[in-house]
């Protein structure tokens, strides 16, 4: 079992990551789509989310880690091919130090070679296992269009993944917030007192983060990309860590659908409808950037046959 650090994430040390990787196809520890943990222990759970699950979650259900082997298969839904992240801080008492750094780490990992190592997930002249027809699109570098701060319609500390929906229509309609695009993902951060309940999960108790889409059926233009940072008294390593995690996983498959069955219009995941961050859950590394370093996950690559390793730069 790994060893969990004060704020309850399960953390190996990049040293580890290769020799773990090439021992036993992937470890998966706690980030899980709903089907796939379902599949494992005979418990349903987030349905189509895919969660950044917490330590405590899996005592709580009595999992045990378990392997999925890789690769990573194409689906024929659509990547970001220029990432626009826009963070978004969820009214004034957003934890201070989360909003003073997100915009480093947000403009660092938008061009780095964290993103870079994507690349291989670009789905021009991919076919799809199922035959759908490919989305034709090459994964590049993105850019970071700004930090917002809303003031949420929805002032309630106890709030729905629908409620986002809800809230991020609204504040792009009044124009508090940029249009939604193709490549735009709107990284969410949430006050350490507000609680997020997903299909009968609650923030920080059972999950940590995720991302999803507002349309999860099929593709559309005027689709609402996001991922969801609750705050939950988390240090900054563990939100950038998290952080880069639904990042990587926003990026190579946009709109994620149910577990375990992996399908259309869903993009990469593996047989067990695991995602590029989950099979790869503990093992992180550093992003650099002129100033100072961020702590971020590894990610599966199909290239390696197993997890990242390294550090990474920015600007490549």
């Amino acid at each position: 079992m790994p060893a969990y650090n004060q704020r309850g994430f399960p953390m190996f040390s990049t040293l580890r990551t290769s020799a773990l990787c090439a021992a036993a196809a992937m470890l998966t520890l706690a980030a899980l789509p709903g089907g796939a943990w379902a599949q494992s222990a005979g418990h349903r759970d987030a349905g189509a989310y895919h969660i950044f699950a917490t330590p405590s979650y899996e005592a709580r259900t009595g999992r045990n880690p378990h392997l999925s082997l890789g690769e990573m298969e194409y689906f024929g839904g659509t990547v970001f091919t220029g990432v626009e992240v826009v963070s978004v801080m969820w009214g004034s008492d957003v934890n201070s130090t989360t909003v003073a750094e997100i915009p480093d780490f947000s403009a660092a990992i938008v061009n780095s070679t964290f993103l870079q190592q994507l690349s291989e997930y670009s789905t021009k002249h991919v076919k799809s296992v199922d035959h759908h027809k490919s989305s034709n699109q090459t994964i590049g570098l993105g850019t970071f269009y700004g930090q917002v701060q809303i003031t949420p319609k929805n002032q309630n500390l106890t709030i729905t993944d629908k409620d986002i929906h809800k809230e991020l229509e609204y504040q792009i309609k009044i124009g508090a917030l940029p249009p939604q695009g193709p490549n735009v993902l709107y990284m969410i951060y949430f006050p350490d007192d507000v609680t997020i309940t997903l299909d009968g999960l609650t923030s920080c108790v059972d999950f940590g983060a995720y991302h999803f889409a507002v349309n999860d059926k099929k593709e559309v233009p005027n689709n609402i990309f996001y991922a969801v940072e609750p705050g939950c008294n988390y240090s900054f390593a563990n939100i950038t860590y998290a952080a880069s995690h639904e990042f990587a996983e926003a990026t190579t498959d946009n709109i994620p659908t149910p577990g375990s069955n992996p399908a259309y219009p869903q993009a990469w995941n593996n047989s067990d409808g695991y995602e590029i961050g989950d099979l790869c859950e503990g093992y992180s590394g550093e992003l650099t950037d002129a100033t100072r370093s961020y702590e971020v996950t590894q990610v599966y690559l199909n290239s390696k046959g197993g997890c990242s390793t390294g550090n990474y730069t920015s600007p490549p």
